[in-house]
């Protein structure tokens, strides 16, 4: 059973296969850990080059657990798959060690689906693009205010500065910069734990941003969120505290 059905393919790799024979449809870490697919109808028998599919659109095993649509998924070569062989691999919706960042989900799947459909390579940020998202700040960052798991980059709209935005639930390195508009905000967290420059941030924590500034947020630790920021100038921002205005 293979373990991705195309669905489209976005570009093309070459690649030497140095191992076992792979089936059309086989999930290869590649050299600098991207997730990719064996692309052709034959498959890349052992010793032998091929192509594989760097970015696209595809139907890959899954294990046990529901995935929402943008939900950002990871490939574990070791994982259980959904009615597939214990230990052939699958993608889940937690990051692990040793696991790899896939892509980001196109069309929801229920605990028990044995697939799901996922965006995967430069279109979900995989190889270093850009996935976008407008936001819209609202009273507790909830609906418009929460940016999608998948951006990386989230330009902000708010008539007021007392309400607010929600980082996502975030992975260790996960980066994220945020744009301002007009109109200033306020920043907290979809999860309740989370920290922002050693500060739990949400009902009475939140972190002011100012009005055209940049701010870049890193997912350095469980919990844990680093943000700076700069001006509209490009000058750096002084250390940033949330507090409870």
């Amino acid at each position: 059973m293979p373990q991705a059905l195309f669905r489209k393919n976005d570009d093309l790799i070459d690649y030497y296969n140095s191992g076992s024979a792979l089936l059309s449809g086989a999930v290869v870490i590649t050299a600098d850990r991207k997730f990719a697919i064996v692309n052709g109808l034959r498959g890349i028998a052992a010793s032998e080059s091929g192509t594989l599919a760097a970015s696209g659109h595809a139907d890959v095993a899954k294990v046990t657990g529901a995935l929402s649509v943008g939900d950002r998924v990871f490939w574990n070569a070791a994982g259980d798959p959904v009615g597939g062989t214990a230990g052939t691999g699958a993608l889940t919706g937690s990051a692990g060690n040793g696991y790899t960042f896939a892509g980001t989900v196109e069309t929801a799947a229920a605990s028990g689906d044995a697939t799901v459909r996922i965006l995967f390579g430069r279109a979900a940020g995989g190889t270093g693009d850009v996935a976008s998202a407008s936001v819209t700040a609202t009273t507790g960052g909830a609906t418009t205010g929460l940016i999608p798991a998948s951006a990386t980059f989230a330009t902000v709209t708010s008539d007021s500065a007392d309400k607010q935005i929600s980082l996502p639930a975030g992975y260790v390195g996960k980066m994220l910069r945020i744009l301002v508009g007009t109109t200033a905000c306020e920043l907290i967290s979809a999860v309740a734990a989370d920290k922002v420059n050693e500060v739990t941030v949400g009902a009475t924590n939140e972190l002011a941003l100012t009005a055209e500034a940049l701010y870049t947020c890193v997912y350095t630790k469980s919990g844990f969120w680093i943000v700076n920021g700069q001006t509209k100038l490009g000058a750096a921002q002084a250390a940033l505290v949330p507090d409870a205005l």
